[in-house]
């Protein structure tokens, strides 16, 4: 896979993704609906988020930089993607391996591979909502103009989106995928002496109750997501 020279001095965006692989991917999800529908659904929300944040025209009006990182690490992500959205990705994408067992442990090296490759400020963000507007990102950078730290929640105590404009171990003591995760990171950045600055709240997708507040978000603005809600429409879920 090719990788697109980083910029230096530029913003980053990350976006934490998954082959779409049955079995291996929304799993939570998928012990309700079954695995191969959880994977589908899981290719629909890569392929709006990619719609959204990395076609060609978004890329054009984007102020900063964004990369895809993924996991498996040895996966060829960059053919998984091109299969999943049916069509090329943009001729020079980033593409960044997840490295670490533990997901805050992925989380910290990523964030660190922002700034040793010189970006001033590194946003990390989550693949399980694919409704997030991209107003919401340029809010997170926006917020590390003058904050050190920037953390968006979910309704079940994570977060979808954390960023820095300078690494700092946030993470290493906060027990991820708990109701006090992104109340812990903000603790932690308190304690450190930083400042921190939040985006708006939403959801993630990682059970089946969540569908229903994505049913009800993409009936009131279907092009939102179209090929999400084409996929909840098959599967009978919307």
């Amino acid at each position: 896979m090719t990788n697109r020279a980083p910029d230096p001095g530029r913003s980053l965006l990350m976006i934490a993704a998954r082959s779409p692989i049955a079995g291996e991917t929304k799993t939570r999800l998928g012990q309700a609906i079954g695995m191969e529908e959880a994977s589908e659904l899981y290719c629909a929300f890569l392929t709006d988020l990619a719609d959204r944040f990395d076609s060609d025209a978004a890329a054009s009006d984007r102020l900063y930089d964004l990369a895809w990182t993924y996991s498996p690490p040895d996966r060829d992500f960059a053919a998984d993607l091109e299969a999943t959205i049916g069509r090329p990705a943009p001729a020079s994408p980033i593409f960044v391996p997840q490295e670490g067992i533990e997901w805050g442990t992925r989380q910290l090296n990523l964030l660190r591979w922002g700034e040793k490759h010189g970006y001033a400020r590194t946003v990390l963000m989550a693949s399980d909502s694919p409704h997030l507007p991209v107003a919401d990102v340029e809010s997170a950078f926006q917020v590390l103009e003058t904050r050190d730290v920037v953390i968006g929640r979910v309704r079940d105590g994570g977060y979808y989106l954390i960023g820095m404009r300078r690494f700092v171990d946030v993470l290493s003591t906060v027990q991820m995928s708990t109701a006090s995760a992104a109340e812990a990171v903000v603790q932690t950045a308190e304690s450190l002496g930083l400042t921190i600055g939040e985006t708006a709240p939403t959801f993630d997708v990682d059970e089946v109750s969540d569908l229903a507040m994505l049913v009800e978000i993409l009936r009131r603005d279907p092009a939102l997501c179209p090929t999400t809600l084409q996929a909840l429409t098959r599967l009978r879920i919307a």
